[in-house]
C-alpha cells in the first residue's frame, strides 16, 4: 500500500483517454482541474468510508459503487465561474451527508 502525498504537495497522474474524457466533462462546470480531482476523490472516498463504517463491506475491501445520488437542480444555482460563486476550499459542499444506514436521500437502500 502506498501513502498519499502530504498536504501541500502536488499529485501527478498520467492522463489516458478515459481520464481525459471524464475531466473534460467535469471542466464543463467551470471548475479547475484541481477542483475536479478533489471532487471525484471526495465522492469515491465518501462512498468507501460509508460502506466500511456501516459494516456492509470489510475495511480495506474496494466497494462496487453502483449508484450515484444527485440533488435536483435548483434554478438559483450559479455556475462555479459566476460572480459570487463559492471559491474552492477543498471542503465538501454544504449539505454533504453520509448515510450510515445505507439509504439515499429518497430513502432507497443502496
Amino acid at each position: 500500500m502506498s501513502t498519499p502525498p502530504k498536504p501541500g504537495k502536488a499529485l501527478s497522474v498520467k492522463v489516458d483517454a478515459h481520464l481525459y474524457d471524464d475531466l473534460a466533462v467535469m471542466l464543463r462546470t467551470g471548475m479547475t482541474l484541481s477542483d475536479a480531482v478533489r471532487t471525484a476523490v471526495s465522492i469515491v472516498a465518501g462512498a468507501y468510508r460509508n460502506t466500511w463504517e456501516s459494516g456492509r463491506i470489510p475495511e480495506g475491501v474496494m466497494p462496487d459503487i453502483t449508484h450515484c445520488m444527485v440533488r435536483r437542480y435548483d434554478a438559483g444555482q450559479r455556475p462555479l465561474d459566476a460572480p459570487g460563486a463559492a471559491p474552492s476550499d477543498s471542503r465538501p459542499a454544504a449539505g454533504h451527508t453520509q448515510s450510515v444506514d445505507g439509504r439515499t436521500e429518497d430513502a432507497e437502500t443502496v
